[in-house]
Parts: C-alpha cells; sequence; structure tokens
C-alpha cells in the first residue's frame, strides 16, 4: 500500500467507531509509523475533523425545533422524485465545504506566521546543540550554512553587528530552509531567523517590525528582499528594542 492509497482509507476513517482491525484500514494505519509526511497530514485532518465536530455542538438548538420537524411529518407532500435526492445533494455540498474550509484554516495556521514564531521560540528555548555551528562572526557563519548549502543571503540589522557572535545553525521548518544567528550581549542571547516569505502563509508585509510576545519571550518578526525575519532575545521587550531600527 502506498501513501495515496491510505490517504484514501484514512480520510474517511472515523477513529472509535470504524473497526481499526479491518484489513485496509490495519494496513493504512501501520503505514503511518513509516511515513512522517502521511502521519503528519493524518493528524492534520483529526484537528480539522475535531474543530467540526465541537463547533457543531456549540451550535444552539432553535426554539420549538422538535415542534416543528413533528408538524411537518403531518402534512402530507408529493414526491416527484427530484426532491429527496437535491436535498441530500446540497446537504452533501455543505459537508464538503466545511471539511474543506476547515482543512484549508487549519493548514494554513500550521504554516502561519504564530506557528513558525513559536516553534523557532521554542527552538532556542531548549537544547540545540547537535545542530549548533560554531562562528565568531557573520561571514564566518555564513560560510558554514553555504557549505551546507544553506541560504545565506540575509540582512544583519546595523544595530546587531556590534554583538557578539557565537554561532548558528541550519534548521529546517516543515521542510524549509531556516539560517539562524545566534549571538550573546553579556549574559542575554540573541537569536536571528531567517526563511523566505514564501515558506508563510501570513508572512510580514513590510519592513517594519512587530513586536510581539511568545510563552513570556520578546519577539520582532519583518520582511525584507523576500524573507522573512525573527528576531528574539533573552530578556525583556526593552531589550530587544536596543537591536531594532531606531524609529521602532
Amino acid at each position: 500500500m502506498n501513501s495515496q492509497e491510505a490517504k484514501e482509507i484514512l480520510f474517511s476513517y472515523r477513529p472509535g467507531v470504524d473497526d481499526a482491525k479491518n484489513p485496509p484500514i490495519a494496513e493504512a494505519l501501520h503505514q503511518l509509523e513509516h511515513d512522517p509526511e502521511l502521519a503528519h497530514w493524518f493528524a492534520q485532518l483529526q484537528r480539522a475533523d475535531d474543530v467540526i465536530r465541537r463547533r457543531l455542538r456549540e451550535l444552539p438548538v432553535p426554539f420549538g425545533l422538535k415542534q416543528r420537524i413533528l408538524a411537518e411529518q403531518k402534512i402530507a407532500r408529493p414526491d416527484f422524485g427530484w426532491r429527496q435526492p437535491a436535498v441530500i445533494a446540497a446537504a452533501a455540498a455543505v459537508i464538503v465545504l466545511s471539511v474543506l474550509s476547515a482543512w484549508i484554516i487549519q493548514r494554513s495556521a500550521s504554516n502561519g506566521l504564530n506557528a513558525y514564531r513559536a516553534d523557532m521560540v521554542r527552538y532556542v528555548s531548549t537544547s540545540y546543540s547537535s545542530t549548533f555551528i560554531k562562528a565568531t562572526s557573520f561571514d564566518e557563519l555564513r560560510q558554514v550554512l553555504a557549505s551546507r548549502k544553506w541560504p545565506t543571503d540575509f540582512i544583519v540589522p546595523d544595530r546587531l553587528r556590534s554583538v557578539t557572535v557565537i554561532g548558528g545553525g541550519a534548521v529546517e521548518w516543515k521542510g524549509h530552509k531556516v539560517a539562524l544567528a545566534c549571538m550573546k550581549e553579556g549574559r542575554h542571547g540573541l537569536w536571528l531567523f531567517v526563511i523566505d516569505k514564501s515558506a508563510l502563509s501570513d508572512a510580514p508585509r513590510t519592513e517594519t517590525p512587530r513586536i510581539e510576545e511568545v510563552e513570556s519571550a520578546p519577539t520582532a518578526t519583518w520582511s525584507q528582499d523576500g524573507k522573512a525575519y525573527l528576531f528574539t532575545v533573552q530578556g525583556n521587550e526593552t531589550f530587544l528594542r536596543k537591536y531594532l531600527p531606531p524609529t521602532q
């Protein structure tokens, strides 16, 4: 069974309702253990289904609905053979559109700026020694990144040129290459991430940094020359602003 065949089976699979021991379903579920991309797709599908179910449960029941349904049942209506299929088709279309909308929203959120920003903050908040690149300058860091076929065409903000460079990283995020520069000022760590704007569904639109706190860490995001920049520090917003353009 290939990934496409597994997707076709898993798309209609309902955990807790359908028999997971059914041979085709069992084989498709087994495929998840060996296919990370398929497993990620299935997890997104389940989250989208959860959103739809939750939204449906939150919908209030119209007052007097039961009485109106019972009243409708007492009225004899001629059946011309087209009404029921049309209603079914319309209902099916609504369900399909709802699922697609939830899927698009979920996909956009998972590939959006908020998800990227949170993942990168978590990345530098934990140990990343296995991917750390030692360097003592931005030029040296670029040389190492270039040797690994990683993007090096990023612009270092003027106010970061005076800090101490300690290294960086060749990071991957959802299949996209991220260049990371690691710096230090006193006891504070500073990190600059650079990714192609096209990798984010809602990348920053201007060169004006936008400040936002993520998991107690101040961050600034902006775009320049087709790249999306994310800057965060080990400190507060005042410390972060020291390294942004003076007009901000």
